[in-house]
């Protein structure tokens, strides 16, 4: 039995009435992922949308070479096939496969809509939370259409720390490095040159699957004097 309780540390849902909520609760089911396994395929009918409890999700699209191309990685805490249940083809745009060992909350899309119809209110709640979350993936669009390769990579571990942080700071890498190579739009090669060049200059120090941070104000002044040039 999922309790409402944890569905409503998630702002898509947060924004229901508690009724509603666990009404959701009683019609969502736990799910688990072995590592390397996918949950849904791109084309496939889409019914349920999902939040990620432990472990990492990868989302990714194909094209007709058969190459792949990640599209987000989500982890603990967020919500992922929810806009589908939005759109007027009933369809995973993406596949779905689990990175790591990963347990999901697994909810029915009809319920959810269901609440949104009952409650106005929460539907003015839910428009701000998705345009806020817009407003990010403007954010990421931007920076992965950057001509160079080096700003991606500095752009995207100084988003895995607070804002503005100061402070040393020690970060794990959500996948492998080929993984979030394809995510960021360069080559595993690539990725790898350029967090030595990091490494080298100072910036980070990189242990495996951890990346070190020793001074996040340098890596933005890094991450400034790129977009300048």
């Amino acid at each position: 039995m999922i309790s409402r309780s944890l569905l409503q540390t998630t702002p898509l849902l947060a924004v229901l009435p508690a009724e509603a909520c666990s009404t959701i609760a009683e019609r969502s089911r736990l799910q688990s992922l072995a590592s390397g396994e996918v949950l849904f395929h791109q084309g496939d009918a889409a019914g349920r949308f999902y939040i990620v409890l432990s472990g990492m999700m990868k989302l990714f699209r194909t094209n007709p070479n058969g190459q792949e191309k990640v599209v987000h990685l989500t982890g603990p805490g967020e919500t992922f096939a929810e806009a589908v249940m939005f759109m007027e083809v009933n369809a995973y745009p993406v596949t779905a496969q689990a990175t790591t060992a990963t347990e999901l909350v697994s909810i029915p899309s009809d319920a959810y809509r269901e609440a949104l119809r009952a409650s106005p209110e929460a539907c003015f709640r839910l428009l701000a939370d998705l345009s806020t979350r817009l407003h990010g993936r403007l954010r990421d669009i931007d920076q992965l259409t950057l001509q160079q390769a080096t700003p991606r990579v500095i752009y995207y571990l100084l988003s895995q720390i607070p804002p503005d942080s100061t402070e040393p700071a020690s970060i794990a890498l959500k996948a492998p490095k080929q993984v979030l190579a394809s995510r960021l739009s360069v080559t595993p090669e690539t990725l790898s040159r350029i967090l030595h060049g990091l490494a080298d200059s100072g910036l980070i120090s990189v242990k495996g699957r951890r990346i070190e941070l020793p001074d996040p104000a340098r890596l933005r002044e890094q991450l400034g004097e790129h977009m300048i040039n």
